[in-house]
């Protein structure tokens, strides 16, 4: 049976007093709570505290553009938020969120790590962590991905059993999921296609930050490239997803795995508006579905008037290329050495689908920053006829 969380043996251990809760008090859901000893003897209370927060919205970290509806709970039906939260005598020290799919819990993102400048050198983002990981394990989690430019917390992260994946991504794998890496994208059945939701958020992360596919273009929409780390972009793809701006579609599989995903938004200029910029990807062992994929893609890129689909693509990846040529694309254009991978450089090619005879005209001239407004057009109009 597993006990919980083991710390590394040459990391100081805590010494931790565990008093179990569910209440709700001043507006915010309190789950659990334990008492830990820091290095200095002082004592820290560690809260595990999920949406609404109440009154630690505006103590802890998160996404500006998302943070009224990720704290406040509006995201709860599909992401499971948890904020690990450091007291000392009532005031806030620490504090990180754990981000994770509502109905798998098998991923998480370890996020918005903070400590107080005054309270630093404590153990207090150890001491979290550690409480974070347990209870990832008790919820039988499999893998944790964070990020890091700092060397010390790379250095705390790395005594948690973090490691380094792709660009300044890290990542952990529960003791009892030592084959995770190498299973998750498994085939496992015919996979689905459904519009994407918020607990996507870790799926996709591990989509993109995986090895396969190994194309150097991940996603052209959010400047994703072979060796960047993905969280933040899914956030920027499920903003553009908006009724008539563009759809985000994932591929999953019978045991609820992202396997792959898809998204479009449309130019957002009167000249362009008929266009949409299409980006994917998908895991080797699924892409006897990517036409599948891609084909779902378009009709809802026809369904709101987009009459034409373009992808932007390495001249590298072979493999990309077969699979938007089997989807209908054409290359349409080659930009000469607009890539460069070290010192090589690589053509961007633009693939193009017509996926509509017509389209629907959203945005009028008006619209467009810098054009003419109608009241102008008529003052024009009544000076150039006097």
């Amino acid at each position: 049976m597993d006990m919980g969380y083991d710390p590394p043996a040459n990391q100081i251990v805590f010494t931790s007093v565990c008093k179990l809760s569910f209440t709700i008090q001043g507006g915010y859901l309190i789950l659990d709570h334990n008492v830990t000893v820091l290095k200095t003897g002082e004592k820290m209370v560690i809260k595990t505290v999920e949406p609404p927060l109440g009154k630690y919205s505006d103590l802890v970290g998160c996404w500006g553009d998302i943070r009224n509806d990720l704290l406040t709970g509006s995201m709860s039906k599909t992401l499971k938020v948890s904020y690990y939260i450091g007291e000392i005598d009532k005031t806030v020290v620490g504090s990180m969120g754990c981000y994770s799919p509502k109905n798998t819990l098998d991923i998480g993102l370890v996020e918005f790590v903070q400590t107080d400048e005054k309270h630093r050198q404590k153990g207090i983002a150890s001491a979290l962590l550690g409480k974070l990981i347990n209870n990832f394990r008790l919820q039988k989690g499999t893998a944790l991905f964070l990020c890091t430019t700092n060397p010390i917390a790379g250095n705390l992260y790395e005594k948690h059993g973090f490691w380094y994946t792709v660009g300044d991504g890290m990542m952990y794998v529960n003791p009892k999921s030592v084959d995770f890496t190498s299973t998750y994208f498994s085939y496992a059945g015919k996979a689905r296609i459904r519009h994407a939701n918020w607990g996507d958020l870790p799926r996709a992360s591990w989509l993109y930050n995986s090895p396969d596919p190994n194309w150097l273009l991940k996603n052209y929409l959010t400047n994703s490239f072979r060796d960047t780390r993905f969280e933040r972009h899914f956030i920027q793809l499920m903003q553009v997803s908006q009724p008539s701006g563009g759809t985000t579609l994932v591929l999953e599989t019978p045991t609820k795995h992202v396997v792959g995903l898809a998204t479009f938004h449309r130019l957002p200029s009167f000249y362009e508006q008929h266009v949409g910029t299409m980006t994917f990807r998908i895991c080797s062992s699924y892409q006897s579905q990517s036409d599948d994929l891609l084909q779902a893609l378009s009709i809802e890129a026809a369904s709101i008037g987009i009459s034409t689909l373009q992808v932007q693509i390495a001249d590298c990846d072979d493999q990309q290329k077969q699979l938007v040529e089997s989807a209908g694309y054409t290359e349409t254009a080659r930009l000469q050495g607009h890539l460069m991978d070290g010192s090589k450089m690589i053509d961007m090619l633009i693939y193009t689908r017509q996926v509509s005879s017509k389209f629907t005209k959203l945005i009028g001239r008006g619209n467009y920053y810098g054009e003419r407004q109608e009241w102008q057009d008529k003052r024009v109009n009544i000076e150039s006829n006097n």
